[in-house]
């Protein structure tokens, strides 16, 4: 297949947003690190009650206040005393993003015989993306095809090589394959076949990109 115009990389990190509470205000003021075991910890723990009575304060009056029925109290008493959370709010890495790539190819035969080689090289995709209905067992699927893409480039003595300034892409299956057989109208060759064909591709990674797989190129 020819390389379509358009060729891009996205690489995404997955992160999410946490409210660490007291164990963030005990890191953030240097309280405790990763070097202490688990009963260092728990004296910074009883050391620290000191700086957080007035939030034990504040929750009592929260609780107080449930109980006689009134909503909010322990906010209200905030409000009053110009206090608020400190949610101590921590950005946590979870994982790297699955990569994806997108081709958009344009077929524009010349002839009847063209337009049936098109027609076979878009059914090939489509019949390697689909599972397998096994016929001795139809409870169970076979899974449809891998795909392992390399971008390669023609040298002036005629050897094909990988391109090495392009990303490598590692195996993927083909998640989404977009055929439009009208692109520029309803025209045809006398046996039907169209005269001009889209497809867009989009292929998935099953992969987990990490350092090592950059370092090698990906």
């Amino acid at each position: 297949m020819y390389l379509p115009a358009n060729v891009e990389d996205t690489t995404t990190a997955a992160y999410s947003e946490s409210k660490t509470g007291l164990a963030g205000f005990l890191i953030a003021s240097g309280k405790i690190d990763r070097t202490m075991d688990a009963r260092a910890i728990t004296e910074k723990l009883g050391d620290a009650l000191e700086g957080i009575g007035k939030d034990i304060t504040f929750k009592a009056i929260g609780v107080a206040g449930e109980l006689v029925g009134a909503e909010g109290t322990e906010s209200l008493a905030k409000k009053f005393f110009g206090e608020a959370d400190n949610p101590y709010m921590e950005v946590l890495f979870d994982s790297m993003s699955l990569r994806t790539f997108t081709y958009n190819f344009v077929f524009a035969p010349r002839n009847q015989q063209e337009a049936y080689e098109v027609q076979k090289i878009i059914q090939l995709f489509r019949f390697h993306m689909a599972p397998e209905l096994r016929p001795e067992a139809n409870r169970y699927l076979g899974l449809p095809s891998t795909f392992d893409i390399h971008y390669m480039f023609l040298s002036k003595d005629g050897i094909a090589s990988e391109n090495n300034y392009y990303n490598r892409v590692a195996t993927c299956v083909l998640q989404d394959c977009k055929v439009n057989y009208t692109p520029t109208g309803v025209k045809s060759f006398e046996d039907g076949g169209p005269t001009a064909t889209t497809m867009s591709l989009t292929f998935k990674e099953i992969e987990l990109l990490t350092k090592d797989k950059i370092a090698e190129g990906y």
